[in-house]
């Protein structure tokens, strides 16, 4: 079951995301092929969406692969109005975005820092933000988002199983078409917020579907592992961890794990 257009732009509801949309059958990148797009014209609020994608990419140089008609693969081009400095938060709108829309479908998603959702204690949709100069001068986005659909136990690897869930397994029943569509109906409206609007809201709607606060937790960083208890996220979206000594730390960047569970690939 491969993408549907018009069932798509049937369910469609923004003003302007997704209302230029190219479908590919087999990609490498759909985020790959938004920036082709947007070099070419195409547009602001351009979607990609792919039924296959063998060279997705995940946060942190990780693969994002799906089977044809089991998953969701979209890609979005934006101009950025703001200051690239100030573009730190786009991954955690378009999570809060993405766990909206899982809501709307009938799920009960959690957010995992910086940029998992989750159902049921496992992964059913990842982020990936690029930024880009563009060679006629401003900045871009594009915003990249996989979702697991209709995938089954056995469609995932062996070594993802325990860890990656889908919308199917967890008692939602829907397309790919229909995700879509309710992603970009709830990220539209944060979209001005992520520009110019009020930072804290974000931080707020985030904060509301995190998961993790209050526990132990170990963050892989690129200068090694921190641990300690999750306790919020900071104005830019840090997480703080009060650790062991008592002190308060921030972490910019990196891998959270639940103490509880072994570290991937363990």
């Amino acid at each position: 079951m491969g993408f549907d257009r018009s069932g798509f732009l049937a369910l469609l509801r923004t003003r302007r995301l997704g209302h230029t949309l190219l479908v590919r059958e087999t990609t490498g990148s759909t985020n790959d092929d938004a920036w082709d797009a947007l070099a070419a014209g195409l547009g602001d609020g351009v979607v990609v969406v792919a039924d296959r994608q063998e060279s997705g990419r995940g946060r942190a140089g990780r693969r994002w692969e799906h089977g044809e008609g089991l998953g969701l693969a979209l890609s979005m081009a934006l101009h950025l109005g703001c200051d690239v400095r100030q573009a730190g938060l786009i991954p955690l709108g378009v999570g809060v975005a993405l766990a909206e829309a899982i809501s709307r479908l009938g799920g009960d998603p959690r957010l995992k820092w910086p940029n998992d959702v989750l159902l049921g204690g496992r992964k059913v949709a990842g982020v990936l933000c690029e930024l880009r100069r563009l060679p006629q001068g401003g900045d871009a986005v594009v915003i990249g988002v996989g979702v697991n659909v209709r995938q089954r136990p056995e469609d995932f690897a062996p070594q993802l199983r325990a860890t990656a869930t889908s919308l199917l397994h967890a008692g939602v029943d829907t397309t790919p078409d229909a995700v879509a569509a309710e992603f970009l109906a709830a990220f539209e409206p944060w979209w001005p917020e992520l520009q110019e609007g009020d930072r804290g809201a974000v931080i707020d709607a985030w904060s509301a579907r995190g998961g993790f606060w209050g526990e132990p937790v170990t963050v892989r960083t690129p200068s090694g592992p921190v641990s300690g208890v999750a306790q919020r996220l900071d104005a830019d979206g840090g997480l703080v961890l009060r650790l062991e000594s008592g002190l308060e730390h921030v972490i910019l960047a990196g891998d959270l794990e639940p103490a509880t569970t072994p570290p991937e690939g363990a």
